[in-house]
């Protein structure tokens, strides 16, 4: 299972009902590395059109791109001040006239400028606007190619198309027709992760994800549990251990697996064998107070779990609340405190589906509507200490994040790996996203869960999730407190829990 990153541990996962939706021809079966393998659009689905603005020519050199850009952003901040949902609104985005924060493009090419990352950022912001329509499957970017990727089963909407308006000179709008929706996935991997962890526990299938072509689902499978050993027993008994090589075996497992699992799917499935599972992160900013900021260290009254504080929001009826995740604490009424023991308030609401909890400060004002940033013992001299929230976006495949967390502190240079990941969280299954460094370094460790993840633009935070969970464990650097790291990072979307709570982002 993933591991909570409470002080010591990580994660959940998600599942649902069969579907008419016809099924590609199902892809290659095989056992991948490190993160999702990228698939090629297959013929059925390589329907694409793609809207430009800013000139004719499409393959224009990178250096001309970035010009347009830091022209064409002062308009896209007007179009962005569009809601990203009706019960979640992005305030207005800020003119590109600077460029992003040092820092935050860390893993691009050094010949791509910050302000094609943050160009490229809004325009996907405007694109994940439109989650909740029918049809919408994801939306993946680009940077090197100034680029944004629209993923639709069927024919897109008008209020693709209108994306046109929304996006600055020398940024790209692609529209790619897919064969199966977000939903459509969404639904498959909580049927699938349901259903298997009733049959072989929370362990066995670690995670669940749309591949890249939004054609099947990628089911990573752990390799020690019962779920892969009765695989690999029923190949042996059908093949003979002795007539087969071990890479043979293996491929004959995995592919096995995929079709036993594309049952109770009811989408193409693709299996890969990973080692472990997703560990759920709780464990200062220690000291921080009121107007509280996202990233300090809290505490159970106990004192023995460790968990970080999410960003804050503003209910309907105008409280402030602060977000962190569910599995942090005990229950409603839970008194918690900040990391030297001073009162930061009760826990006041829980939702179990999202691993979320909303937590009723104490102080005056209650909250900063801002993020700690830099390392986890950070002084205020420290040019990321903090950043003030500007508005909140569904997170987009191959962006860039920040994680933020009171024990490992703040990781940058993360990319979005996937969007809609499913994952166990306790015993039910969660959805959310994500990412991963291209070079495997630690992004997330126990104690960070309910932290923020966001993206830095122009010195400001824009919110994209709450830190819930991570795998693939790796050694840790500087830490408050000793703890497990982990490469893969898991949050839910800010969005999601917004809506859930009819909220808005604090900013």
């Amino acid at each position: 299972m993933r591991n909570r990153l409470v002080a010591a541990d990580f994660f959940p996962a998600h599942a649902r009902t069969k579907r008419n939706t016809p099924a590609p021809a199902r892809t290659t079966y095989r056992v991948a590395a490190f993160h999702p393998v990228k698939n090629d659009v297959t013929a059925a689905s390589d329907v694409r059109r793609t809207v430009r603005r800013g000139g004719n020519d499409s393959m224009r050199r990178k250096s001309s791109v970035q010009r347009a850009i830091v022209v064409g952003a002062v308009a896209l901040a007007a179009a962005l001040s569009a809601p990203a949902a009706a019960s979640a609104p992005a305030t207005s985005a800020p003119a590109a006239s600077a460029p992003a924060a040092a820092g935050d493009s860390t893993s691009q090419s050094d010949q791509v400028q910050a302000a094609t990352v943050s160009a490229v950022d809004h325009a996907a912001g405007a694109a994940t606007a439109l989650a909740e329509k029918p049809g919408y499957a994801g939306v993946a970017v680009d940077y090197d190619a100034a680029k944004v990727t629209v993923s639709w089963k069927g024919d897109a909407p008008a209020s693709v198309s209108a994306l046109e308006t929304k996006v600055p000179d020398g940024v790209t709008v692609d529209v790619e027709r897919t064969p199966l929706s977000e939903a459509d996935l969404h639904a498959a991997s909580t049927r699938l992760l349901d259903s298997q962890r009733a049959a072989h526990g929370p362990d066995a299938v670690v995670a669940a994800f749309p591949a890249e072509d939004y054609a099947s689902l990628v089911v990573e499978v752990s390799r020690d549990s019962a779920l892969a050993r009765e695989a690999g027993s029923t190949v042996a008994s059908e093949t003979g251990a002795s007539k087969t090589g071990a890479s043979e075996t293996a491929a004959a497992r995995t592919t096995s697996l995929a079709q036993s699992l594309e049952e109770e799917a009811g989408v193409p499935v693709r299996v890969e064998l990973v080692d472990d599972g997703v560990q759920p992160t709780a464990a200062s900013r220690r000291n921080d107070a009121a107007p509280w900021t996202a990233g300090g260290a809290m505490a159970t009254t106990s004192g023995s779990d460790y968990c970080t504080t999410g960003f804050s929001i503003v209910t309907a009826a105008g409280n402030h609340k602060i977000v962190s995740a569910a599995h942090c604490n005990a229950g409603v009424g839970s008194l918690v405190r900040d990391g030297i023991g001073q009162r930061l308030g009760t826990v006041a609401n829980r939702a179990a589906g999202i691993d979320a909890e909303l937590i009723d400060p104490v102080g005056n004002p209650e909250t900063a509507g801002a993020v700690f940033g830099g390392p986890w013992n950070a002084s205020s001299v420290n040019s990321r200490y903090r950043f003030p929230v500007a508005a909140v976006h569904q997170p987009a495949v191959g962006q860039n994040i920040c994680s933020s967390g009171a024990v490992t502190g703040e990781h940058c240079g993360a990319k979005i790996r996937a969007t809609d990941v499913a994952w166990t969280c306790g015993n039910r299954t969660c959805h959310g996203f994500r990412a991963s460094r291209d070079d495997g370094g630690v992004v997330v460790g126990g104690g960070d869960s309910g932290g923020p993840m966001y993206i830095v633009i122009n010195g400001q935070a824009y919110a994209r999730g709450m830190i819930d969970g991570g795998s693939n464990r790796r050694s840790c650097g500087s830490t408050s407190v000793p703890t497990q790291c982990f490469s893969y990072v898991y949050g839910i979307p800010m969005v999601d829990i917004l809506n859930h709570w009819n909220a808005r982002i604090d900013n």
